[in-house]
């Protein structure tokens, strides 16, 4: 099958390749919204981009129509999937429950070790103590190398929202940085990402 369709590839056309590079630029950018429009829009030639903006737009902030800042969704997932029990990014990233199965689709694009990553940028996040880490069961592995619970602040900022966008680690998405407050790009509910 393969070899089948190898045998019939050719080269794109040049206006193919200009959406294309034009389409890498704005995904690039530090203004992430000619991209969200090519995606919205469903991007001539590259079908694929309607979904993408669906998977990307997890990790903004999210403003409610009353005005209050929320997680992005992935952060809430995770930080519902944590607990004051100690645990391994494993044990949340293979949590048995619809929360951990919402947090693995996100996973299957991200590959499991963004996980340990952004547990790591909440835990040492300078404003905040909603993460704890500790040495975990296994320093040669990654994903068991440190442990994580909630503290109560966790708990009240996952339940009741952000005051600001800095209580959140920042979190590099395409071109820009989520809970950036020089780059303040939220989530609304109708799905559109707008500048708080």
């Amino acid at each position: 099958m393969l070899l089948d369709r190898l045998d019939k590839a050719c080269p794109w056309p040049a206006e193919r390749y200009d959406c294309a590079i034009h389409l890498w630029e704005s995904y690039a950018g530090e203004n992430p919204m000619p991209f969200v429009d090519s995606c919205i829009a469903g991007g001539e030639g590259f079908p694929e981009l309607a979904p993408l903006w669906a998977f990307l737009s997890c990790f903004f902030p999210r403003k409610t129509t009353e005005g209050a800042l929320l997680l992005s969704r992935f952060d809430e997932l995770l930080l519902t999937l944590l607990s004051a029990e100690w645990q391994t990014p494993v044990a949340v990233a293979v949590h048995k429950s619809q929360t951990g199965m919402n947090l693995w689709r996100l996973l299957s694009c991200t590959g499991d070790l963004f996980l340990g990553r952004r547990l790591e940028h909440w835990a040492g996040h300078e404003s905040s103590a909603f993460v704890e880490r500790a040495p975990g069961p296994r320093p040669d592995i990654p994903m068991k190398s440190f442990v994580y619970r909630l503290t109560e602040r966790g708990v009240r900022l996952r339940d009741k929202g952000l005051d600001q966008l800095s209580d959140a680690p920042r979190l590099p998405v395409a071109g820009t940085d989520a809970y950036s407050p020089s780059a303040p790009w939220v989530l609304l509910e109708d799905g559109r990402l707008a500048w708080l």
